[in-house]
């Protein structure tokens, strides 16, 4: 069936949201003020959602998408749109997402940050095999918009430039590799998930080291603003000890922490921690590493080693942290201040509620982070005060 309706809004997750009779319905691709025409395919008691066929009317934001991939792909939910446009509309998305879940005073909400590129700003890739047969030489591709079909491409816009040429080459892969992730090492050089090897990466002016099986963040310039809001934060706080969890490769300890007396971290990877040892070791920060599952090792850190003054640093993986873990702050005591930083808004605020549900903190700030121009996700910090 077939419908004709304006769009109001765009929702997080860049649908463009209409209504019918009263009822709410989801277009990817379209955009607030357009008259479309879209199909249903997938229609709900209280809502539905619709493949668009037509733009009718189109909107002043409209941009042709650069991206000769983009329909097929689906990595990029935002190419449609002009840049500062996708930036106010992820503001937005922000402020109404906390509006509608978490009551807070409107001015603790901060203006989006960006970095200075919306294209070419990825520091990785992950590519996955498309051949039957690992040991013949073929090329990698990315999974499709339906979550099924390859997407074999010869350049990708968000990549790094020094990325461009892996979609060129033919790859053969270990007999258990399903995917390969490549990396940009400080020198130019692509690393991937194929060796087992430490490299150096550039954030900044400081050189850290990484692993070619680990995690690093993707967007460096928006990566650095993080670090100096992180260091702002501590400037003012001024914590006598600084616990990072999830530290990674101790980025943020090394940056943000190195102005406390003490440093904690938690960490769970193998390929992290081995990089977080000598990037603490080459500043020479009193930094103590804790191996294991953050919701194990720190709760029993905590419940022997509270302390007035210390500073904790969320920093998890897209999934965030677990209900116990979530419970566990919320009850706390002396723990003075939390940083929270999400790469998804929504999974933030889920954590955030529990958090505060027993009335022990209030928010003080909350800031956006456009770290991945012209896709739906972004990176939002938030801080926690005990009151």
């Amino acid at each position: 069936m077939n419908i004709e309706l304006t769009i109001e809004k765009l929702v997080f997750g860049g649908d463009g949201l209409g209504f019918v009779d009263g009822k709410a319905y989801f277009i990817e691709g379209a955009l607030p003020g357009e008259k479309v025409l879209a199909r249903i395919t997938n229609d709900k008691k209280n809502y539905g959602k619709a493949r668009l066929i037509k733009v009718l009317s189109p909107s002043p934001e409209r941009l042709t998408p650069p991206c000769p991939y983009v329909q097929s792909c689906g990595g990029c939910q935002y190419q449609h749109i002009r840049y500062t446009d996708e930036l106010r509309w992820k503001e937005l998305q922000v402020r109404e997402s906390f509006a509608q879940t978490i009551r807070i005073d409107p001015a603790l909400i901060q203006p989006i940050r960006q970095g200075p590129r919306e294209y070419h700003y990825r520091q990785s890739i992950t590519l996955h095999r498309t051949a039957k047969n690992n040991q013949k030489p073929s090329p990698l591709a990315f999974i499709g918009r339906d979550n099924r079909s390859f997407v074999f491409i010869q350049n990708c816009l968000l990549a790094g430039e020094s990325l461009q040429s892996v979609f060129k080459e033919l790859h053969t892969l270990g007999k258990y590799e399903t995917k390969r992730v490549f990396k940009i090492a400080e020198n130019g050089a692509i690393v991937s998930s194929e060796e087992d090897k430490l490299y150096r990466i550039r954030l900044a002016d400081e050189l850290f080291w990484a692993h070619s099986k680990g995690f690093f963040q993707n967007n460096l310039e928006v990566t650095q603003q993080v670090v100096e809001e992180l260091q702002n934060i501590v400037e003012m706080v001024k914590p006598s000890r600084f616990i990072d969890l999830y530290s990674g490769v101790g980025t943020f300890a090394a940056l943000a922490g190195s102005q406390a007396q003490e440093i904690f971290c938690f960490e769970e990877s193998i390929y992290a921690v081995e990089c977080l040892k000598r990037n603490l070791k080459e500043r020479q920060l009193p930094g103590a590493i804790f191996k294991g599952r953050v919701e194990q090792t720190f709760p029993n850190f905590w419940l022997g080693n509270q302390k007035e003054g210390s500073l904790v640093l969320l920093d998890p993986p897209r999934l965030g942290i677990t209900y116990d873990l979530a419970s566990f702050f919320a009850k706390a005591d002396k723990m003075k201040n939390i940083i929270y930083l999400a790469c998804d808004l929504q999974i933030l605020i889920r954590d955030l509620k529990i958090i505060l549900s027993k009335g022990r903190y209030q928010i003080k700030t909350i800031v956006p982070f456009d770290m991945f121009p012209r896709t739906k996700h972004l990176e939002v910090l938030a801080w926690l005060e005990q009151i």
